[in-house]
Formats: structure tokens, C-alpha cells, sequence
């Protein structure tokens, strides 16, 4: 009876453990100190004022968090991060507290797309920049959402 209990609590506590290292859903607390949210589309590593966009819209911004609550991630190392970017185009999601972004700060909250679909998370939360997670699986469908949402054409 005891080998059969500490057994099944071996296995109970590996399949834990394994848990907390692999997947998990995102999630965003804070949302309210979102003031501000500007879009960017980096094509071949570079972007123009063209491929800018900002949004001071309260409703339009909280939507966009909400969107993305819900994404299973799980976490990637800085420079694969870098390197994903880096190979595709790329939707930036910089939020600020304020209505502008303040040059030489660092944002509060940001999120990046590959035009595959596939979301990148730098924090965790707004002020809580953390190691990167990116998601599990990729969704184009989440990305056209967000595009139609906020007027983006580019």
C-alpha cells in the first residue's frame, strides 16, 4: 500500500513539474492603464511612418488585450525571439500609460505578430517585462481580427 501511495506521488509530482515548465495560457491583469496603443509593421527589419499606426480609443484597446487572453504559450529564448522577428514581417503592439510614448522608456506592455500568426509576449503583464513566451499554435485569424478591429490596412 505505502510503495503503491509514494509511487502514485512520484508520478503526480513529475507530471506537475512538467507542467509548470511547458505550456500555460495568457493572460493580461492591468489592462485599464493602457492609454495609448501604437501599431508598427516592421518589412525586411525596417518601417515607415506609413506602417504606423496609433490608437487612443479606450473600448478599441481593452478589446485588443481581451483578444489576446486565452493564447496557450510557452517560453522562448531572447535571441529566438529576435531571430523570428527578424526573418518575417511584423505587427508591433507597443501600449503606453499615457497618450504618448515617452523616447527612452521603456514600454509598459507590448506584443509582437509574425505575419504567420504567431504571437510573441516580451511581459507577462504591464510593467513586468519577463523571459518571452510565444504561442503554442498560430493564429492568422487572430491577427486579421485585430487588423479589422483597429482600421489596419497595411
Amino acid at each position: 500500500m505505502m510503495k503503491r501511495l509514494t509511487l502514485s506521488l512520484v508520478i503526480l509530482l513529475y507530471s506537475l513539474a512538467g507542467c509548470s515548465n511547458s505550456e500555460h495560457v495568457m493572460e493580461i491583469e492591468h489592462k485599464e492603464k493602457a492609454g495609448s496603443l501604437f501599431i508598427q509593421k516592421v518589412e525586411n527589419n525596417t518601417s515607415t511612418e506609413e506602417l504606423t499606426k496609433v490608437v487612443q480609443d479606450q473600448d478599441q484597446i481593452k478589446e485588443v488585450l481581451t483578444k489576446i487572453e486565452g493564447l496557450k504559450v510557452e517560453k522562448i529564448s531572447s535571441d529566438k525571439m529576435m531571430d523570428k522577428m527578424k526573418s518575417t514581417d511584423t505587427y508591433m503592439f507597443v501600449f503606453s500609460e499615457g497618450k504618448e510614448m515617452e523616447a527612452g522608456k521603456a514600454a509598459p506592455f507590448a506584443f509582437h505578430v509574425l505575419e504567420d500568426g504567431t504571437f510573441l509576449f516580451p511581459y507577462s503583464g504591464f510593467d513586468a517585462p519577463q523571459e518571452p513566451l510565444i504561442t503554442v499554435d498560430k493564429h492568422e485569424e487572430r491577427l486579421d481580427e485585430l487588423k479589422q478591429l483597429l482600421g489596419i490596412k497595411f
